[in-house]
C-alpha cells in the first residue's frame, strides 16, 4: 500500500471515530486494515481520542474505556509528556474536577524541561508563548533558572538529593491580560480556601455558585485578578459562530519550534485564513472542519492575545459590543479592553511575595497628531523615496488610472472592484473600511528573514514575526507596516556591506506596497507561500478563490509551489521542484538558441577533466539543489564531484577572469515609452522568446549575461530538442544488442534465410593485416585524422590563434580540419554576435532592483490587472507550461530508444514533480544535445 493509501485509510479511521461509528457498523475495507481485530480499533479510538483531546462522554472513548477519571488524568499527562499547551477546552472537567489549572500545568511542564536539562527551544510556539502568559517566564527567565538548577546541583551533591525544579518556579501566576466579554466559572473551591478570601472576593464565589458562569466585565476588576491568581476560578472565552476576529501584528510570540500536532496545524489554518469580513460559521465552512474545533482553536488565540474579537456585534450579541460597554463595572474604565500589554510581567526571583496590588501596565497610545502624521506618511511614496535618495519614477503610482474594463458600461459586476489607483493622502486617511475582493502578493521566507535579520526598525521585527508565523499581513495592518519601512533608508546601508541587501528589500517592499495595494478596492494582502502550502489543495483554492481576484507574486521564490494557484498568477507558470530552476535555464537556452555554454550533469557523474565547452572560461556558475548558485573558479571544477554524489548540478560559464555583468529587463517591454528598452527588443533571443512564449500578458524579468565572449546564437535553429545515441559508444552498442535481442525473439528465420545465413557465415575471413598498412583512397596519409583529432587540434589551433570566442562558441567541431582553417565574413559575423547573451527569465515581481521592480509595477497599475488581460493570462500560461514540459520529456531519453517507457511517449503531467536529469546534457552552439564527457 502506498503512503497516499495509507493517509486516506487514517483520513477515514479519523472521521468514523468523530462520527462515533461503532465496530459493527465499521467499513468493511476499514476492517480489513485493522485485521478484523476489534481489539485493534478499540486501541486506535483511545489513542487517538487522547491525542485529540476528545470529551469523554459522547464520544466512542466512553465505549472502550469505562474510567472516566482515569482517562483525564491519561490526557493530561500525554499532553504534558507532549508539551501541548493546555487543554483549555476541557478546563469546566479538569479545572473543576481534578483542579489542573493552567498555572500548575505549565509548572509540570517547564519542571519536566528543567529535570531532562533541554534547552528552552525544545517548547513549541504556541506552548512557550502561553507559559510567558501565565508564568511570565521567557528564555531569559529560563535560561536564569537553569544557571540557578546547575549551582544548587553542585552544593546537593554532597547530600545525594538533586534539587527540586519547582522550588525554583514562580509560586503564583503573574496578572493577566482580561477582556471584559470574558467569562468567570468556579473552579475546584475547599472550605479552607473560603477561609482567606476577602468579602468580595467570597461574595463573587457566592454568586458563580449560585447564577453560574458570568462575564467578567460586571465584576470588580481587582477581585477577578485575585481569585484567578489563587487559581479559585477559571477563564473562559466564548466564541459563537456569529463572531468575527482581526489578526493583529503579533506580540510576545515565541518563535522556537512546530511540534506539527492536530491543534497546531489548525490554529496556523485559522492564521492563514481568517479575516475581519468572516464569520467564524463561514471559516468552519471554508475550511471543511467542525464549527466546535474552529470555536476552540479561535478562543485559544484570542485568550493569547494574537486575534481580537471585532466590536460590529448586534445589541443582541451582548458580548464585548460596544453596546455591552456601559453595562460593565467602573473598576475596568482604567484598563485597556481591546490590546494586550506591550511587554508581559515577568516573574521576579522572589516567588513568596505574593502583591495582589499589582497595578497592571496601560501602555501608551500614540498621540491624534501622530497617528494622522503617519497616516499621511503611508499614503505618500514620493516623500519616502525622496527621502531615501532614489531618483526612481513612481508618478504612476499617484495617477488616476482607470483600467479600460471599467470604462465599458457593460462589464461586469466584478469589474467594479477596478477602482482609481491611489487618491490623495488625505483621501485615502478618511477612507471608510475596504470590502470586496483582494489582491494577494505573494512572499516567502526569505523576505521575513531579512526584514527581521537587518535590525531595520525597531517596530519592524513584530510585523516581520507576523508575516511569518500567520502567514499573512491584512489590508487593516498595512497602515502601521508602512509606517515601520519608511523609517528605513537605503542611506543607512551605505557601507554595511551583505547587509545593505536587506535595506533594499524593505526599501522596495514598500513602494511595490504603496503602488499595488490600490488596484482594487479591497487592497492587498501580503501571504507567505509556505504558509498556504500548509494546506490542502482544495482548501487552498476555496480560501483564495473567495477572498483574492488575483495574486502577484514577489521574484525569485526559494520555496516550492507544489500546485498551480485556481485563480489569474502573476508569476511562475508550473509548480516547482527542487530540479524546477535547472530545467527552466536550459529551457530558455534552447528555445531561443542564446545563452552560456552550460552542462547539465547527473546525479554519479565525475568529471576527472575541465569539460571542453568552458575551456577558456575562469569563471563558473554553479547551480546546485536546495541552494543558491555560486561562482566557481575553473581551476576547482574537481570539488564539483562531492556535490555530484548526491544530486544533479547544472554549470554554466560565467566569465573569463572575473564574474561576467548582469542586467536585468522587465516585460512586457514598453519599446514607445523606454528608448532604453528598445535596444533589447531588438535582441535576438528577445525576439525568439517573444514568438514563443507570451510576454504580454505576463510580468517579469530576463537575466542578461555578459562574460565577455560574443554569442553567435544557433545557425540551424530547431524547437525540438534531439538526442541521439553516440556513434560507437556504450549507449549505441548496448541499443545494438537489445535490438538484436528482440529481433531473433521475434521473428522466426525462413528457409531462405537460412541459408542467406549460412553463406554470409562462409564468406567471413580473418582481417588483413596489409590493409591498415595501405593509403586511404582519400588522400596522403598525413592528411587522415579522425573526429576526434579533428576537435583536438581544432581547439588547440584556436586558442593558439587568441581565439577564445571562436573557441566556446563553436567547441564541437564536427567538420574536418580544412574547413576549421575558413575564416568567416566580418559584416556577417557583426550580424549575428550579442554581447550580451540570455541567462534566465523570470516571472513576477523583483525586490532587489529599483529600476526593474518600478517598471513591472507600473505595467501592472496601467494595463495588466484588467479582466480581458486576466482572463488571456491564465490561457498564455498554459501554453508556456506545455511548451515547457514537453521539453523536458524530450530530454529524458535517446531519440528511439528502447529503454524508454511507453508513457514518455505522451506528454508528462504538470500535476507531477518535474523528473531529475537521466542523461548528461550540453547546451552549445545554441542547442541542447548529448554531452559525451568530454
Amino acid at each position: 500500500m502506498t503512503e497516499k493509501e495509507k493517509e486516506k485509510v487514517e483520513v477515514q479511521l479519523q472521521l468514523c471515530i468523530r462520527g462515533n461509528v461503532s465496530w459493527q457498523q465499521l467499513p468493511v475495507h476499514l476492517r480489513s486494515m485493522l485485521n478484523n481485530n476489534q481489539r485493534d480499533y478499540e486501541k486506535y479510538v483511545f489513542n487517538y481520542s487522547l491525542k485529540n483531546q476528545l470529551r469523554f462522554r459522547g464520544n466512542l472513548a466512553s465505549k472502550v474505556f469505562r474510567q472516566e477519571q482515569r482517562y483525564y488524568e491519561l490526557l493530561i499527562q500525554k499532553n504534558i509528556n507532549g508539551l501541548g499547551v493546555f487543554p483549555y477546552h476541557l478546563a469546566d472537567i479538569v479545572t473543576k474536577g481534578l483542579r489542573v489549572t493552567p498555572f500548575n500545568y505549565y509548572l509540570d511542564v517547564l519542571s519536566q524541561l528543567l529535570r531532562s536539562d533541554k534547552s528552552y527551544d525544545t517548547l513549541p510556539n504556541f506552548t512557550a508563548a502561553d507559559c510567558l502568559r501565565v508564568l511570565g517566564i521567557g528564555r531569559n527567565e529560563y535560561l536564569a533558572l537553569i544557571s540557578d538548577l546547575k549551582t544548587h546541583t553542585t552544593r546537593s551533591i554532597l547530600f545525594s538529593a538533586k534539587p527540586n525544579p519547582l522550588d525554583f518556579l514562580p509560586r503564583f501566576p503573574v496578572h493577566v491580560h482580561i477582556e471584559p466579554w470574558w467569562r468567570l466559572d468556579i473552579g475546584y473551591v475547599l472550605e479552607t480556601d473560603i477561609r482567606y478570601l476577602l468579602p468580595a472576593e467570597r461574595s463573587l464565589i457566592d454568586d458563580l455558585i449560585d447564577f453560574g458562569a458570568q462575564p467578567a466585565g460586571k465584576c470588580e476588576y481587582q477581585v477577578v485578578q485575585s481569585l484567578y491568581r489563587k487559581g479559585l476560578i477559571y477563564l473562559d472565552v466564548p466564541i459563537s459562530g456569529e463572531d468575527r476576529i482581526c489578526i493583529p501584528p503579533l506580540r510576545n510570540f515565541v518563535m522556537n519550534r512546530v511540534s506539527g500536532d492536530y491543534f497546531e496545524n489548525l490554529l496556523y489554518k485559522i492564521f492563514v485564513s481568517a479575516d475581519e469580513h468572516m464569520t467564524i460559521a463561514e471559516l468552519a465552512q471554508m475550511l471543511q472542519l467542525e464549527l466546535d474545533m474552529v470555536k476552540q482553536a479561535v478562543s485559544f488565540i484570542c485568550r493569547l492575545g494574537f486575534a481580537q474579537r471585532k466590536d460590529e456585534l448586534t445589541p443582541a450579541s451582548g458580548q464585548g459590543g460596544q453596546q455591552a460597554q456601559p453595562q460593565d463595572h467602573a473598576s475596568w474604565a482604567d484598563y485597556k479592553r481591546q490590546q494586550v500589554p506591550e511587554t508581559p510581567q515577568i516573574t521576579p526571583l522572589n516567588y513568596n511575595n505574593f502583591d495582589f496590588e499589582q497595578p497592571s501596565p496601560s501602555p501608551k497610545t500614540p498621540q491624534k497628531g501622530e497617528r494622522e502624521r503617519d497616516k499621511d506618511k503611508d499614503s505618500s511614496s514620493i516623500g519616502y523615496l525622496s527621502s531615501d535618495g532614489n531618483t526612481s519614477d513612481f508618478s504612476f503610482a499617484h495617477m488616476n488610472v482607470t483600467p479600460p474594463s471599467i470604462a465599458n458600461p457593460q462589464t461586469s459586476d466584478d469589474q467594479e472592484e477596478l477602482v482609481e489607483v491611489v487618491a490623495a493622502p488625505v483621501a485615502a486617511a478618511a477612507a471608510p473600511p475596504k470590502s470586496g475582493k483582494r489582491v494577494g502578493f505573494l512572499f516567502d521566507s526569505t523576505l521575513t528573514a531579512f526584514l527581521m535579520m537587518g535590525n531595520l526598525s525597531p517596530g519592524l521585527k513584530n510585523h516581520a514575526v507576523t508575516m511569518f508565523e500567520v502567514g499573512k499581513l491584512c489590508e487593516e495592518s498595512m497602515d502601521s507596516f508602512l509606517a515601520e519601512l519608511e523609517q528605513v533608508s537605503l542611506l543607512d546601508a551605505e557601507g554595511e556591506g551583505d547587509v545593505s541587501r536587506y535595506f533594499a528589500h524593505a526599501v522596495i517592499l514598500r513602494s511595490t506596497i504603496c503602488s499595488l495595494r490600490h488596484i482594487l478596492s479591497g487592497g492587498l494582502d501580503l501571504l507567505r507561500l509556505e504558509c498556504l502550502e500548509g494546506l490542502d489543495r482544495q482548501t487552498r483554492d476555496r480560501v483564495l478563490e473567495k477572498k483574492y481576484k488575483f495574486i502577484i507574486s514577489a521574484s525569485p521564490l526559494t520555496a516550492q509551489l507544489t500546485h498551480t494557484f485556481s485563480i489569474p498568477f502573476f508569476g511562475q507558470f508550473l509548480r516547482s521542484s527542487d530540479v524546477a530552476p535547472m530545467w527552466s535555464k536550459l529551457f530558455y537556452n534552447h528555445i531561443t538558441g542564446y545563452g552560456p555554454p552550460s552542462l547539465l550533469l547527473c546525479r554519479g557523474t565525475v568529471l576527472k577533466s575541465l569539460p571542453r565547452l568552458f575551456l577558456g572560461y575562469g569563471k563558473l556558475l554553479v547551480n546546485i539543489l536546495h541552494s543558491d548558485s555560486y561562482v566557481l573558479s575553473s581551476e576547482n571544477f574537481r570539488n564539483l564531484n562531492d556535490q555530484l554524489k548526491n544530486g544533479c548540478i547544472l554549470l554554466q560559464g560565467y566569465g573569463i577572469r572575473a564574474p561576467g555583468q548582469l542586467q536585468y529587463e522587465s516585460f512586457p517591454f514598453s519599446t514607445s515609452k523606454d528608448e532604453r528598452q528598445a535596444k533589447w527588443t531588438g535582441h535576438r533571443a528577445v525576439q525568439k522568446l517573444s514568438e514563443l512564449i507570451d510576454l504580454r500578458h505576463q510580468c517579469g524579468y530576463i537575466t542578461f549575461l555578459n562574460t565577455g565572449v560574443d554569442d553567435l546564437g544557433c545557425e540551424d535553429y530547431e524547437l525540438e530538442v534531439h538526442l541521439k545515441l553516440p556513434q560507437g559508444g556504450k549507449k549505441q552498442k548496448q541499443h545494438q544488442q537489445q535490438q538484436q535481442i528482440t529481433s531473433k525473439l521475434n521473428h522466426v528465420p525462413n528457409n531462405q534465410e537460412k541459408g542467406q545465413q549460412q553463406q554470409q557465415q562462409q564468406q567471413l575471413k580473418s582481417p588483413d593485416e596489409n590493409h591498415f598498412a595501405t593509403t586511404p583512397d582519400h588522400g596522403p596519409a598525413n592528411e587522415y585524422t579522425s573526429d576526434d583529432c579533428n576537435q583536438v587540434l581544432a581547439s588547440e589551433l584556436a586558442k593558439c590563434s587568441g581565439r577564445t570566442g571562436d573557441l566556446v562558441s563553436q567547441n564541437s567541431v564536427e567538420i574536418p580540419l580544412a574547413r576549421t582553417l575558413i575564416e568567416h565574413d566580418e559584416d556577417e559575423e557583426e550580424e549575428t554576435a550579442e554581447e550580451w547573451t540570455l541567462l534566465d527569465v523570470s516571472f513576477g515581481v523583483p525586490l532587489f532592483d529599483v529600476d526593474t521592480n518600478t517598471r513591472i509595477c507600473e505595467h501592472l497599475v496601467r494595463d495588466l490587472c484588467t479582466d480581458n488581460n486576466l482572463e488571456s493570462l491564465v490561457h498564455a500560461a498554459q501554453q508556456t507550461q506545455t511548451l515547457f514540459l514537453e521539453f523536458v520529456r524530450q530530454c529524458l531519453y535517446f531519440e528511439n530508444d528502447p529503454s524508454m517507457p511507453v508513457q514518455l511517449n505522451e506528454p508528462l503531467q504538470a500535476a507531477r514533480p518535474l523528473p531529475h536529469p537521466r542523461i548528461n546534457l550540453a547546451f552549445e552552439n545554441g542547442r541542447v544535445g548529448y554531452w559525451n564527457g568530454r
